[in-house]
C-alpha cells in the first residue's frame, strides 16, 4: 500500500517528537503492509511555522534510519498545506514542498471553512498549475453528504482523500469521530474518493489504521475499489501523472 498522508517527521508538528517515535510509527504502518509514505508534516500560518530546512533535515534523519531497517520501505517528502491566501505563491516559487516533487499537492482546510473560500482557495492553487489533493474531505462542515460540491471540486481538477481511521465502523457509544466516519462512508458510497491515507501522528490513537480499512473497502466495495485506492491511484499520482 501506498500512504499518501503522513505525519512521521521528529520535532516538527503535532506528531512524534523523537526519532525513536517516528521509527516506532513507521514501523507501525510497514507492519499493516504500507511500502511507501509519503511525509506531509503540518505547514499551517500562526500554528506550525517550523522552517522548512528543520523540516527536511528531520525528515532525511528519518529517511536515513529507516533504509536501515527497511529494504522494501520508501519514504517521499512533501507536506500538508493549511490553506492561506499566501499558499498559492508560495507553490508557485517552491517555498512550500509539493508531493515528492510532483504537479500535485496536499491541501487542507478548517472544519468551518466556508464553501466559497473552500472553491476559492482550490481554483488559486489550480492557477499555479499545482493540482490540489483535498486532504480528509470528510472533515469539512462545507462538504457534508454534498455530492454536487465535491462533485464540482473534482470537475475542477482537484482529487480527494480520506484518512483510513474514519473507514472504520463508527462504535456504538462515546465515538468522537462518528460523523466523520459517516461523511467518509457517503463519499465511498457516491464514488467521490480517489486515495485513502492514513493522516498518522503517533501509535496511540492516531495509528496508521491502513489495513483495517482496506480490508472494510475490499470486502464492501470490492478489489478493485481498494486496489485504486490504497495502491493505484496514489502511484500514479507519485509517478506525476493524472487519474
Amino acid at each position: 500500500m501506498i500512504d499518501i498522508h503522513s505525519h512521521i517527521v521528529f520535532d516538527v508538528d503535532d506528531g512524534p517528537d523523537t526519532l525513536e517515535e517516528s521509527l516506532a510509527l513507521i514501523k507501525e504502518s510497514y507492519s499493516q503492509g504500507v511500502r511507501t509514505i509519503v511525509s506531509t508534516s503540518h505547514r499551517r500560518k500562526g500554528m506550525f511555522e517550523t522552517p522548512e530546512e528543520k523540516i527536511f533535515t528531520n525528515f532525511s534523519v528519518v529517511k536515513e534510519e529507516v533504509e536501515k531497517i527497511y529494504d522494501d520501505l520508501t519514504l517521499c517528502f512533501g507536506g500538508e498545506l493549511y490553506y492561506s491566501n499566501d499558499i498559492p505563491e508560495k507553490l508557485s516559487k517552491n517555498q512550500v514542498p509539493r508531493m515528492n516533487g510532483t504537479r500535485f499537492a496536499l491541501v487542507e482546510f478548517s472544519m468551518t471553512t466556508p464553501w466559497k473560500e473552500i472553491h476559492t482557495g482550490l481554483s488559486q492553487v489550480l492557477m499555479q498549475g499545482v493540482t490540489p489533493i483535498v486532504a480528509h474531505i470528510e472533515r469539512y462542515n462545507a462538504l457534508e453528504f454534498n455530492k454536487e460540491r465535491v462533485k464540482e471540486l473534482i470537475d475542477m481538477g482537484c482529487y480527494t482523500q480520506i484518512n483510513s481511521s474514519h473507514v472504520l465502523k463508527p462504535k456504538l457509544f462515546g465515538d468522537k469521530y462518528k460523523v466523520f466516519k459517516k461523511r467518509a462512508r457517503y463519499f465511498l458510497e457516491e464514488n467521490l474518493v480517489h486515495c485513502v491515507a492514513s493522516d498518522m501522528h503517533n501509535t496511540g490513537e492516531r495509528k496508521p489504521y491502513m489495513k483495517e480499512a482496506y480490508q472494510i473497502i475490499f470486502k464492501d466495495f470490492g478489489k478493485k475499489r481498494a486496489h485504486d485506492l490504497f495502491k493505484d491511484n496514489p502511484q500514479t499520482l507519485l509517478e506525476n501523472n493524472y487519474l
